[in-house]
């Protein structure tokens, strides 16, 4: 220690200074800051209130737009649920990830169980219960093996903030183009790409709105 009055040493234990007689002051251990508890669910940020605010603005047009549609001309198939279905699907696969208001092991099961739940409601109003069998087989093995990776890398902390977004959107896309194929070759015996490739450019720009919103973050955090 160093007396704060006249600038010499003190030895440990001594509490006044050999030199000028200054009581010695009390040196404390610093307490380690107590962890605040988090909750399971967390609040989202302003930046990710306003994409998702935004992009459910984008996608509720469509939705509004279809149903009326569908409800004048009153179509026997209610072609406009298929169209409202898809576009919860994308919101629970894009936007709520972006909202991180659940752990990111927790967001990939419910983007995936969203597009689960989806194929099976589109199956299921055609009337292919058997295919679905068939068919889910194989997506369900490639959608353990997206959540497994996704816990995997999340836990060794490989991936952070944004990028794990961007990495479930990549997924997305990948097993959308995936289930176009299986239905594509159950169907025809060939596999003929279309919507799917569609549908993931949309990913493809989350992907790119997620990167740039991490770049602006770091750049202004410098």
């Amino acid at each position: 220690m160093v007396c704060n009055k006249c600038g010499s040493h003190i030895p440990e234990g001594n509490a006044f200074c050999g030199v000028c007689g200054m009581r010695a002051a009390v040196q404390t251990k610093p307490q380690p800051d107590k962890e605040e508890k988090r909750g399971f669910f967390k609040v989202p940020g302003k930046y990710s209130k306003s994409f998702a605010a935004i992009a459910t603005a984008l996608m509720v047009f469509p939705a509004t737009f279809c149903v009326a549609i569908d409800l004048v001309f009153q179509s026997a198939d209610g072609w406009s649920l298929y169209v409202v279905g898809a576009l919860i699907t994308a919101w629970m696969v894009v936007v709520y990830p972006a909202l991180n208001i659940t752990p990111a092991p927790v967001t990939v099961m419910i983007s995936f169980f969203s597009i689960v739940g989806y194929i099976f409601f589109v199956m299921g109003r055609l009337g292919y219960f058997e295919t679905i069998y068939k068919a889910g087989l194989p997506l369900m093995i490639l959608g353990a093996i997206f959540i497994a990776l996704d816990s995997t890398l999340i836990s060794a902390g490989k991936l952070k903030g944004l990028h794990t977004f961007s990495f479930i959107s990549l997924q997305c896309a990948v097993y959308l183009v995936a289930i176009e194929a299986v239905f594509d070759n159950l169907a025809d015996g060939e596999i003929a790409l279309r919507w799917s490739l569609i549908i993931g450019c949309f990913f493809i720009s989350a992907i790119a709105l997620f990167e740039a919103v991490n770049y602006v973050y770091k750049l202004n955090k410098k």
